[in-house]
């Protein structure tokens, strides 16, 4: 028998897709409702300890009492902390994520930026190309190049997606700049490209408009994603 697109032969049936959400909705509310149970016990047990002091004074039973109750709160307040903490921190963790997306976006509409002010200096021109006017084409977009292999080596990225888009990016003015290679031997030994080749040039920067709008695209999904599961990617979801 075939295994799926994802390699696994143990999807799960339809009634694990469908309980999964109960029991994840579940347990987000089972943390209010222990919070609640937990201050009516406190609230009972303050009950009893005054109950306790107004019948027969300050006893070793109003004593138990209130270690009880004051038991019961630092555990109750001890949790709340830890949630607290724990949401704060998927709060500032995403916060960071967003903030290097953003960088990865910048860096992004900076290479087409840049195609794109090639592309313009190429085909609108009424003088032959130079080698000054190769080596400049060349130098920026290296600079853009240099700048996405940055964001690429980094594995520490909101999503798989963001990486994905910045090798397409990479490999789009790569191209480019070997296309660049071309004309500078073209120009070099006294030539000049042709239509073929001007269109090579013009190209990626219709593209890399083409790859922002995507990543705009799905880095609203993600946003979304996170907003609707508390701040963390709902990974038990996924599907292929």
């Amino acid at each position: 028998m075939p295994s799926p697109p994802n390699g696994r032969t143990d999807a799960a049936p339809g009634w694990q897709r469908r309980v999964g959400p109960l029991l994840e909705r579940g347990a987000d509310t089972i943390g209010p409702v222990l919070f609640a149970s937990a201050m009516i016990l406190v609230a009972v047990s303050m009950y009893a300890a005054a109950a306790s002091v107004a019948a027969r004074g300050w006893t070793g039973d109003a004593a138990s009492w209130i270690q009880a109750a004051g038991s019961i709160a630092a555990i109750v307040g001890a949790a709340w902390i830890a949630r607290s903490e724990a949401a704060r921190a998927r709060r500032d963790r995403r916060r960071q994520y967003e903030e290097a997306a953003g960088h990865v976006r910048f860096v992004i509409a900076q290479a087409q930026f840049e195609s794109q002010i090639v592309a313009a200096d190429l085909v609108n021109r009424s003088v032959a190309i130079t080698p000054a006017d190769v080596r400049d084409w060349r130098m920026r977009m290296l600079t853009s190049s240099s700048s996405l292999a940055a964001f690429a080596a980094r594995t520490d990225h909101i999503h798989p997606m963001v990486s994905h888009v910045i090798a397409n990016a990479r490999v789009l003015t790569d191209d480019m700049l070997a296309r660049l290679e071309e004309v500078a031997s073209l120009v070099d030994g006294g030539g000049q490209p042709d239509e073929d080749m001007k269109g090579s040039l013009v190209g990626p920067h219709h593209a890399l408009a083409e790859l922002l709008q995507l990543y705009d695209r799905r880095m609203e999904g993600i946003q979304n994603a996170l907003d609707q599961s508390g701040g963390s990617l709902p990974i038990s979801s996924w599907r292929n």
